[in-house]
């Protein structure tokens, strides 16, 4: 029912020690998005529908403090950034329900749809539908609700130049000077200099003295009339799981995160029931913080930017009556450059995800609806919900009648969800066939170059043991959301299978039919770098190797130089298993000698490649990372009395931190 949580939950001088600049910018850019325009949007609406000073502060007041307590505890009990608010198009909803209906039926509502959200958690119902929206669908829905940001970013410029101007530059400055960036953010520098144009040009000016003062909630009785949850309860629940969920969801996949998709909702549910009762709407799994605390930095820990965050909810919560006033004090043009330029990655993500692979016509269908609200006129509403929803609806369909082959691949290859994690595996998987005797070769005429798509069917990983080359294959797998079966069995038998394995490589990968059984049309790999180039051709997003040639040349080169390294460790733990002589003169002795300095002359070139980069290549992770990650993990099971660690220690911070990452911590840690 709920996922596992996180082996290794972050303990307090862990989170103390990895707290970097990065972490601050984001969660003070995402605190600022939050806190400003939402807020406007909940006073607005409170105002026009009638409601009391104190309940609007107990709402402001729940809706931040209880989202960050949530935050919380879900970051810390998953070890990785989610963070929870209440919903923006549910308050919209709210608004729109003020002048036809009492608020306590309004709270009713709310209180309802928390309590389908739990059920949907618990029988994991809502997983189980998104399993059937393609992601790339779902991704271009998301750029498309993410593009404004990006507008308004240029829009800025032409309301306050200074301001824009100061940001840009800040951002770019520092986006180059890539040492000191590791410090000093690009986001936070901009946010800096834009900050300073607004203050020396007098457009950060207090509207209302301020005086302290401590938000008191206000309890609201709730009514539970059928007209108001007839009309309200289904839009209220798609705009926490269909539009925020998704969004949150689908943003932290592709950031290399494997988001708890059932504990999710059902504390989305839990949290609706609980602050409804203090006036708040609907909680849910916020698309935007989520994204811009994933956007930057080492994936192990973007949780330590969810916990900054979810500190800034609670206190804006509890001292809302005051940091209200602060926070509509600060100029629109303010939030659009800084809320734009921290989106940048994120809208390159979504429309990398969406649109570089399957579905293309379905995701384009999906983008275009939603971004019919980004023009003005144009309104699509349907049953008083709103475009992104219908985005994906549209887009699904479109999918479902015009490209049927992309959705029998989905359903075949584990509908792009990553697959299960070591220890649920078999019970994820179909029932195994009986271990493979002779495994036939490639239907008639078949070769990998015949092919443009993934073929239809299962994918079986064959090896006797996941060695660093089966490692580097069930992680980009895994990566590119495809489900296998690990089968642990000979690839090759005497006088047989020879024309599918004739190297006795390892693994073996069969694309489109069960391991021991005859199928036409299936396409088998036995070579590592051949198996992950197929890969790329085939499931292209999310990208593995980079765009730039000379980039593409350095991914090889990593792999070479870690392919030697593991070679000469595997002949060491083999000489090592048969009790081979100590290192003499001459003899296995030399040849042990020569292997071992191999494997530290590969480490300390490795090392030196790396320098204090994140990833082995460029600014994105790709198959140089994993083959890196897979090696430094098998020297630590072949060679256990080699410390590297102690030798190349940044090797080994880097390498503790990338582990953490989705696919590599489920292959590397299982």
């Amino acid at each position: 029912m709920f996922e596992r949580p996180a082996p290794d939950r972050p303990r307090f001088a862990e989170t103390l020690l990895a707290v970097r600049p990065h972490h601050l910018a984001n969660a003070v850019v995402a605190f600022l998005f939050a806190s400003t325009g939402p807020v406007a949007l909940i006073l607005t609406i409170g105002i026009a529908g009638g409601l009391s000073t104190e309940t609007l502060s107990s709402w402001i007041f729940i809706g931040f403090a209880g989202g960050g307590a949530i935050t919380f505890a879900m970051s810390w009990f998953y070890k990785q950034p989610l963070a929870f608010a209440w919903t923006i198009s549910g308050t919209a909803i709210a608004g729109q329900a003020l002048l036809k209906y009492p608020f306590a039926e309004i709270v009713g509502a709310y209180m309802v749809t928390g309590a389908v959200m739990i059920l949907l958690g618990v029988t994991s119902g809502f997983k189980a539908i998104m399993r059937f929206v393609p992601q790339p669908i779902v991704m271009a829905m998301v750029a498309g609700v993410f593009l404004k940001f990006g507008i308004l970013a240029v829009d800025a410029f032409d309301k306050e130049l200074r301001i824009a101007l100061a940001a840009l530059i800040a951002w770019i400055v520092f986006s180059f000077w890539k040492p000191v960036a590791r410090f000093l953010p690009p986001v936070l520098m901009a946010l800096l200099a834009a900050g300073y144009m607004a203050v020396d040009g007098g457009q950060f000016a207090l509207q209302q003295e301020l005086t302290l003062q401590i938000a008191r909630p206000d309890i609201v009785q709730p009514v539970f009339s059928k007209a108001a949850l007839l009309d309200l309860v289904l839009p209220l629940l798609v705009s926490v799981l269909a539009l925020q969920n998704a969004q949150g969801i689908a943003i932290l996949r592709v950031s290399g995160h494997d988001p708890p998709t059932n504990t999710s909702t059902f504390m989305c549910g839990a949290g609706s029931l609980l602050f409804a009762a203090y006036s708040s709407v609907n909680t849910c799994m916020t698309g935007p913080t989520n994204a811009i605390l994933a956007s930057s930095g080492a994936v192990r820990f973007h949780f330590v930017g969810a916990y900054l965050w979810a500190a800034l909810a609670v206190a804006f919560g509890l001292l809302s009556p005051v940091v209200t006033r602060l926070a509509l004090s600060v100029p629109e043009s303010f939030i659009y450059i800084i809320g734009g330029l921290a989106m940048l990655p994120v809208l390159q993500q979504a429309f990398t995800a969406g649109f570089g692979g399957r579905f293309a016509i379905g995701a384009t269908v999906s983008l275009v609806v939603t971004v019919t609200d980004l023009i003005p006129g144009v309104n699509v509403n349907l049953l008083g919900i709103g475009a992104p929803f219908w985005g994906l609806v549209f887009g699904a369909a479109t999918s479902l009648l015009l490209e049927r082959r992309d959705y029998a691949a989905l359903i075949a290859d584990g509908n792009g969800a990553p697959a299960p994690r070591r220890q649920e595996r078999e019970e994820a998987a179909e029932p195994e066939a009986a271990p493979p005797k002779a495994l036939s070769g490639p239907g008639p005429g078949r070769t990998p170059a015949d092919t443009g798509r993934l073929p239809d069917g299962p994918i079986a990983v064959i090896s006797p043991a996941p060695g660093p080359d089966t490692s580097r294959v069930l992680i980009a797998l895994r990566e590119k959301g495809l489900a296998y079966r690990l089968v642990e069995d000979m690839t090759w038998q005497p006088g047989e299978g020879v024309s599918e394995n004739p190297l006795n490589r390892n693994p073996l990968v069969r694309f489109g039919a069960p391991a021991g059984e005859e199928a036409q049309g299936e396409v088998a790999l036995y070579d590592t770098r051949t198996i992950l180039d197929y890969l790329e051709t085939v499931r292209p997003v999310p990208p593995l190797m980079p765009v730039d040639p000379a980039e593409v040349f350095e991914v090889k080169t990593w792999e070479a130089l870690t392919e030697g390294v593991n070679a000469a460790a595997v002949d060491l733990y083999i000489a090592g298993a048969r009790g081979a002589p100590a290192e003499t003169p001459g003899g296995d002795g030399d040849w042990i000698a020569r292997r071992r300095t191999r494997v530290r002359d590969g480490l300390a070139t490795a090392a030196a490649m790396l320098g204090d980069r994140s990833f082995a290549v460029g600014a994105q992770f790709s198959r140089g990372d994993i083959a890196l990650a897979a090696m430094l993990a098998h020297l630590d099971r072949q060679l256990p009395g080699e410390d590297w660690r102690a030798a190349w220690p940044a090797l080994a911070v880097w390498f503790d931190e990338i582990r953490e990452r989705g696919a590599l911590s489920a292959v590397l840690n299982g």
